[in-house]
């Protein structure tokens, strides 16, 4: 057991270190472009939307919470990035390492988890950096409850794992479904309350919004990192039985389908 799990962390660590020189080596600026890209699609929609100096305010009766929007934003957009980026990158895992696997020692799951890593890591750097220069620059965040915002995003990353792998296997078996899929999370990231909070969506509504578990993760994580801000209808139970259920699930579809994937071409 041990060498089998010694041999898996040889081989994850191999592919990771090959992820890195692929994704990044063609770039002049390396691996700083993981960091630089994203913060600058949060400059641009921050500019856009023309509110720096200013503040989000919502809530029907009375003020329910008080967050500057670039800080506000970035809540939003980071932890989006990080679950459209794993479930991209797990879901492309197969057709990008397939040459690899004629190598007995390598499994698709090797390639998924080198992935899955990466993305995580990418994550942490991103959110370091990002929420640093907004403090640099006057947007001042003070962490409500550091520990549930931390639990929170670990969630979403397996939750983020989970649907990459259900959408991995899926793909490769009914290949017309990946363009599909693009256009699910175009849809998504205008349906996950990035840019506005679900306490300033009408009654009536809000009841279609909650089904998305990606809004619960990122309203629940706002809600843990701004003191002011609440987030009471969303749910922490509904995203652990998401989280559960597609790590479950993409596992399943993974022991049950992997061979019918590696057989196609």
């Amino acid at each position: 057991m041990l060498k089998e799990i010694k041999q898996i962390q040889t081989v994850v660590f191999a592919i990771l270190l090959r992820e890195l020189k692929t994704r990044f080596g063609k770039y002049r600026l390396g691996y700083l472009w993981a960091l630089i890209e994203p913060f600058l699609h949060i400059a641009v929609f921050v500019g856009i939307r023309g509110i720096l100096a200013g503040s989000l305010r919502g809530g029907a009766d009375k003020i329910i919470y008080h967050v500057d929007y670039p800080l506000f934003l970035a809540a939003g957009l980071l932890p989006f990035f990080m679950f459209r980026h794993i479930v991209s990158q797990v879901m492309n895992s197969i057709e990008a390492n397939r040459g690899l696997f004629a190598y007995q020692p390598v499994k698709p799951i090797d390639a998924m988890i080198s992935r899955w890593i990466l993305e995580g890591v990418i994550f942490v750097f991103l959110w370091i950096a990002v929420f640093s220069i907004l403090n640099f620059i006057g947007f001042k965040a003070e962490i409500k409850d550091p520990l549930g915002l931390i639990s929170l995003y670990i969630l979403f990353y397996i939750f983020s794992f989970g649907i990459g792998l259900i959408f991995c296997i899926i793909v490769n078996i009914y290949e017309e479904l990946r363009n599909i899929i693009s256009i699910f999370m175009l849809f998504l990231f205008f349906l996950s309350a990035i840019f506005y909070s679900i306490n300033m969506i009408p009654n009536k509504f809000q009841i279609y919004l909650l089904w998305n578990p990606v809004l619960h993760f990122i309203e629940l994580s706002r809600a843990s990192f701004f003191p002011l801000y609440k987030a009471d209808m969303c749910s922490l139970e509904f995203i652990i039985v998401c989280t559960a259920v597609s790590l479950f699930l993409g596992l399943f579809l993974y022991k049950l389908k992997i061979r019918e994937v590696l057989a196609s071409e």
